[in-house]
């Protein structure tokens, strides 16, 4: 069986600042195919790169809450409340309600300052954080929050007199550094800051780090043969390189003189990152001979930077409360930081506080190269808070913009495939290669979602083309293995090609339950009901809500005389709701059973 799955394929490493959103929509089964459905095209072409997205700074990330308890009690079960469930500025004012009842309760202090940050109200923290460090001095919090105030005053001594408090341990080991490297640096500890940023260098994984800061350190002070030292470093691990650090550099070598340099490394790094809206465009202002702005200008800009990197990495570790508020405080220091403020975006979303993320897509100037991305995957937002109309008519408006970019239509294709309009898909698709040079490897996953289009469209031919092409760019991909495995055994043709090609997938996902389950249906359409059972069975086992694998099971159990317990399976395959076209089918079995071996009645 084929059900629905989520490709990605990003491209962000230690040094690389770029996260992908995919759209996850799973269509119901015609035939018993349930059509894979994640954005597997748009998230293996690499186009909606997030974390390297921009938007103004905005505080608010929910709407105020209608909600007035009358009591101190009820102000913090409520805000207990609305902060599960991720609505923090509802929490934060609940927060604070209470705590203007209860002023001298230290942890209502502690979690109303947490809520303020997260919510983006520094300023509103910074009394707070005050009072937290009056009665516990070594508040790590607290501590963080007056030294990025500090910081961004410029008062420097007494920024680093608030660093002194925090471990380095955790995510620490790489923050702290960093912030302490730059604020010795604004302070005229120029040799200081060189010497502990490069304790980073000494944490496994995140020389990168090192070699980024030291270099913009470097060459804000105008040590640019050394700066062109250091970046050179990072650039010799390409692994850990993404699109923000190619920017970066670039941007030194266009600064410096070194215009052809900086061309090289754009051109090279487009390969590999080919629909990055920020390297096009950094490479169009290169070879115009356009004016580029430095990367980072001020100890507070580059203390920005460290926050949002770890911040960024905290996000990949899934610790995405961290990384909130280390985004926060990035804005704080930078306002309008665009790649932070997305990044805030993207754990709202996470959070299913898609609203909030949407309004911060959606603010980001379309003249930002951050701003395509941003705009797609709000639009990929809208579609998941089933507002998928205002969501198409973006991404077509998108479309006509970008005459030449195809993304926008691999989203809308996606975004129809997963409402089940197959034919506006296909067209959507179709729109979308029209605009591809040239397809190759990193294609595959639109030739896939085509192909998926296609076949739920009753155009099997070209399906099968798209498939097939697409297992020539990727012949051990498991989820096309499977798709066109499972369509073959269910059209009754080329099967021990499709066996072959479902054993190859279940050996490369072992605990799928639609490809275990394909497996399991080969060999039930081929007469091998016994042999099928076992994985069927196993299928259940890691599906046990999907009725399709369920409805399997149940013909297997009759065809080895199981009747009870084929008519249990059919019975639990009704009560897991299977699509209209299943229903008649699987009503007539529990009453007659099966007529014949491997037939429907």
């Amino acid at each position: 069986m084929l059900g629905p799955i989520a490709i990605s394929s990003s491209n962000e490493t230690a040094g690389a600042m770029t996260g992908f959103k995919h759209l996850t929509a799973s269509v119901r089964p015609r035939a018993r195919i349930a059509a894979a459905a994640g954005a597997a095209a748009l998230a293996a072409l690499g186009s909606a790169a997030l974390a390297m997205s921009a938007a103004p700074a905005a505080a608010e990330t929910g709407k105020a809450s209608s909600f007035q308890p009358e009591t101190t009690s009820g102000a913090y079960l409520a805000a207990r409340h609305a902060e599960r469930l991720f609505a923090l500025s509802e929490a934060a004012t609940l927060y604070a309600r209470a705590l203007a009842e209860d002023p001298d309760n230290l942890e209502l202090l502690g979690r109303t300052l947490y809520l303020m940050v997260a919510d983006g109200r520094i300023e509103a923290a910074l009394p707070l954080a005050r009072r937290v460090v009056a009665k516990r001095p070594q508040a790590r919090l607290a501590n963080l929050v007056l030294s990025i105030d500090a910081a961004k005053r410029k008062q420097y001594a007494e920024a680093l007199r608030h660093l002194q408090t925090q471990p380095r341990r955790g995510a620490n080991q790489v923050l702290m550094p960093l912030l302490q490297a730059w604020l010795e640096y604004g302070d005229g500890k120029r040799d200081n800051a060189l010497r502990t940023v490069r304790d980073v260098e000494r944490v496994t994984g995140f020389s990168v780090y090192y070699h980024l800061h030291s270099g913009l350190m470097l060459e804000m002070a105008g040590r640019t043969k050394a700066a062109g030292e250091r970046y050179a470093q990072a650039l010799a691990d390409e692994k850990s390189v993404g699109p923000r650090m190619v920017e970066a550099i670039g941007i030194f070598y266009e600064r410096s003189g070194q215009v052809a340099t900086a061309v090289a490394l754009y051109e090279k790094f487009l390969k590999r990152f080919p629909d990055s809206p920020a390297l096009q465009m950094a490479l169009a202002r290169a070879r115009s001979g356009g004016k580029a702005r430095p990367f980072a200008i001020s100890p507070g800009e580059g203390m920005a930077e460290a926050l949002f990197d770890v911040g960024s990495a905290a996000r990949r570790s899934r610790r995405r409360q961290q990384s909130l508020i280390y985004a926060r405080l990035a804005l704080h220091l930078k306002p309008n930081f665009g790649p932070a403020i997305v990044l805030i975006a993207a754990v709202l979303d996470e959070q299913n506080r898609r609203d909030a993320a949407v309004r911060l897509y959606l603010s980001v100037p379309k003249g930002s190269p951050l701003s395509w991305p941003a705009r797609l995957a709000a639009a990929q937002s809208l579609n998941a808070i089933d507002r998928g109309d205002e969501a198409a008519r973006m991404l077509e408006a998108m479309a006509g913009e970008q005459p030449k970019r195809f993304d926008a239509l691999v989203a809308l294709g996606d975004l129809h495939r997963g409402r089940e309009r197959f034919a506006a898909a296909v067209k959507a698709y179709d729109r979308a290669f029209a605009r591809i040079p040239k397809v190759e490897q990193r294609h595959w996953g639109l030739l896939y979602a085509r192909g998926i289009a296609l076949e739920r469209s009753k155009l099997w031919a070209r399906a099968e083309k798209d498939f097939l092409k697409a297992l020539d760019f990727m012949p051990n991909q498991p989820f096309v293995l499977n798709y066109l495995g499972y369509s073959w055994v269910e059209q009754g043709k080329n099967l021990d090609r499709a066996r072959e090609m479902i054993e190859k997938a279940v050996s490369l996902r072992r605990n799928d339950g639609y490809i275990t389950d394909s497996l399991g249906w080969v060999l039930y359409r081929t007469a091998k009901y016994k042999e099928a059972v076992p994985h069927l069975e196993r299928a259940v086992a890691l599906r046990p809500q999907d009725p399709t694998i369920n409805d399997h099971l149940g013909d297997a159990y009759w065809m080895v005389g199981r009747h009870r317990e084929a008519q249990f399976q059919w019975r639990r395959a009704l009560s897991l709701k299977p699509g209209k076209d299943q229903i008649k089918v699987i009503e007539a079995k529990i009453k007659d059973g099966l007529k014949a071996p491997g037939k429907k009645p």
